[in-house]
């Protein structure tokens, strides 16, 4: 059963704190004991305890400290689109470690596959760029080598790997969601960090995301001050928008209802309807946890509040995301529902800091390529 919400029924206030912070306070003693686990292993590698080793091709890792939500994956194709646009011949690959696969090690994703077999992100990620090979490999530093024995890429994006501490990333993009802000979270259980905040320090890059507009100078340096940056550390921020409709049958482009009925597999469900809700009136949101495995049942839950009247109005149409219509799809009754799949737009506030950070990437991993100090 989905961990369903029905946030037209609550009052505006109410279903605008679906995005708070919630402090599950009777969780407090296991959260304590995740962190002392995590710093015990953090302290083991930076003491040489545990040995970290470069990847066998230049990595680019893009992570956070939280679980989930930050928007990884949409500006993993944004700045692999930047990347591949400003290139010079660079053939770059992606590596993910496939959540939600039943599959285990090291495969190279099949367009035509499933997420059972590849994951919902990576196999999006295939689609999205035909030219571009995407890997799954629990093991990093086993998947790198296996992609560097292909002859197919001269560098890789990783997406999520900052907490695989064995490998030593080439660049380390940190992406912070500014509605989830780490300074004031808890620790798994309690809360959603996994990884101690005073890692994000340690990145080459901080990408503030969800920031609902662009920010001023003074803005940043806030910002900078409360996640306790280093003075030269580039800081940039973003904005998410919904950027279109599309048929999940037939992929072509759709108006917007009037109505609709949300389902989102996300670990900030909140955010997707507020976007949702600038365009049409979200009626019923069927929010399950992130990565949720779609059946027939679920399905037909939907149907039946299509035919249903909520506050004088039936909604038109099933919206969801696009890592979420990989698991949708491919279920029988799928295409006998009107389901539109809502595609997420990058929207950077900061094109100059933006555009410097592409090539301070790009010499960076031409220099590890090359292994020269120059």
């Amino acid at each position: 059963m989905a961990l369903r919400t029905n946030p037209s029924s609550l009052p505006a206030g109410d279903r605008a704190a679906t995005s708070v912070l919630r402090d599950r306070w009777w969780w407090a003693p296991l959260a304590a004991l995740f962190k002392v686990g995590v710093r015990l292993r953090h302290s083991a590698y930076d003491r040489g305890l545990l040995k970290q080793k470069e990847g066998a091709l230049p990595t680019v890792v893009l992570g956070n400290v939280t679980v989930g939500g930050t928007g990884k994956t949409p500006h993993l194709k944004v700045l692999l689109q930047k990347l591949m646009d400003r290139g010079q011949g660079e053939r770059w690959a992606v590596l993910s470690r496939g959540y939600g696969r039943k599959s285990k090690g090291f495969h190279r994703v099949d367009r035509t596959g499933t997420p059972a077999e590849f994951g919902d992100e990576p196999l999006e990620l295939a689609r999205r760029f035909p030219g571009v090979p995407v890997f799954v490999c629990e093991d990093r530093l086993e998947g790198l080598k296996r992609i560097a024995e292909t002859g197919l890429a001269d560098a890789v994006v990783l997406d999520d790997g900052l907490q695989h501490r064995r490998l030593k990333p080439t660049v380390s993009l940190m992406l912070v969601d500014t509605t989830q802000p780490v300074d004031r979270d808890h620790f798994l259980p309690r809360g959603r960090l996994r990884d101690l905040p005073v890692r994000i320090p340690e990145a080459d890059a901080v990408i503030l995301t969800r920031c609902p507009s662009p920010y001023t100078k003074g803005d940043l340096r806030l910002w900078g001050h409360r996640l306790r940056l280093k003075p030269d550390q580039p800081l940039l921020h973003t904005g998410t928008q919904v950027d279109g409709l599309r048929a999940m049958t037939t992929k072509r482009y759709a108006g917007w209802p009037a109505s609709c009925i949300a389902v989102s597999g996300l670990a900030n469900p909140a955010q997707f309807e507020h976007q949702l809700s600038r365009q049409c009136r979200v009626l019923s949101h069927f929010a399950y946890p992130d990565h949720h495995t779609f059946t027939e049942d679920d399905l037909r839950a939907w149907a039946a509040v299509l035919k249903r009247e909520t506050a004088g109005r039936r909604p038109e149409a099933i919206i969801t995301t696009q890592k979420d219509a990989e698991r949708i799809r491919p279920l029988e009754a799928a295409a006998d529902l009107p389901i539109l799949v809502a595609s997420l737009k990058i929207q950077w506030w900061d094109e100059e800091p933006l555009g410097a950070l592409l090539s301070s990437l790009r010499r960076k991993v031409g220099v590890s390529e090359d292994g020269s100090d120059i």
